[in-house]
């Protein structure tokens, strides 16, 4: 019976888990190597508008 138990809490402790981790807002952060306008205003100069 305490086996069973044990199996019950361990099994709800890793579901919560993965539940938890899933529902986290994934963050995203746009560095300079996914734009490509800042790149080019980089190598060309921004003194031109």
């Amino acid at each position: 019976m305490l086996y069973l138990l044990l199996v019950l809490t361990l099994g709800t402790l890793i579901y919560l888990g993965l539940r938890t981790a899933r529902s986290r807002p994934k963050t995203r952060v746009i560095g300079p190597d996914d734009d490509p306008e800042f790149l080019w205003r980089i190598s060309h100069g921004d003194n031109q508008p």
